[in-house]
């Protein structure tokens, strides 16, 4: 399967972890194809598989077989170098964690992802138009210890903006925060979705957030079952 009017493909992939004499099929033999400007939600229950399926296609992860292709363009067989390359000029990924430099601020985690690919000239200027996208046109200079869990997200959000990709990954984006700062959230991937055409694939196990899914697909141990 291959289709180059897709963000992704993915052809049998399979990913196994040996643990002792147990082996544990985390993702088994999963083929996916995910439409440009879809918004593609990832469930199932713990363990299910789910993370483990998204960090692959996010070229996180390797997987033990099978083939990813990104926007038309085979990315399974990348040396790592490429991958790394690949990642930060046309891939954005969020984390449940946020993973935000804390000595940083607000406006230098954003631009951070720019400087690492030399726009040394725009990195700022985007940054700064981000920030003001997520509603924190007044806290860029503030460090994420500053900053509640909603808007540390947020945060995290506009980084992930800032080398203008076209697909966006987040893993469970607001299994830390309150309804209020996850509806937030999910409001703003939803504006990403509808008025900017980014492809989302978001790791969920929030029922309650399938509303803003254009497509929702369940793991159950590595396999897939499309809802």
């Amino acid at each position: 399967m291959k289709n180059e009017k897709s963000a992704i493909v993915i052809n049998s992939i399979k990913k196994s972890y040996k643990s002792g004499g147990n082996i544990t099929h985390a993702v088994n033999n999963i083929s996916l194809e995910i439409p440009f400007g879809e918004f593609l939600m990832i469930t199932g229950r713990n363990g299910s598989g789910k993370s483990t399926l998204m960090h692959l296609m996010a070229l996180l992860d390797n997987p033990n077989s099978g083939e990813i292709f990104i926007n038309g363009e085979k990315v399974s067989d990348l040396h790592e170098s490429q991958k790394m390359k690949l990642r930060l000029e046309s891939l954005g990924y969020i984390f449940q964690e946020y993973a935000l430099i804390q000595e940083l601020t607000a406006l230098e985690n954003v631009m951070l992802p720019a400087l690492m690919i030399n726009k040394f000239s725009v990195a700022k200027k985007q940054a700064v138009s981000l920030l003001k996208k997520v509603d924190l046109k007044d806290k860029m200079k503030r460090l994420p210890s500053q900053l509640s869990g909603g808007e540390q997200q947020r945060v995290a959000i506009a980084r992930s903006l800032v080398n203008n990709p076209k697909i966006i990954f987040a893993d469970e984006p607001t299994a830390n925060l309150d309804s209020v700062a996850s509806k937030h959230i999910l409001d703003i991937f939803k504006k990403l979705n509808n008025q900017d055409n980014i492809t989302i694939a978001m790791v969920t196990h929030e029922p309650e957030e399938y509303i803003y899914a254009s497509r929702i697909i369940n793991l159950r141990d590595g396999k897939l079952n499309e809802k």
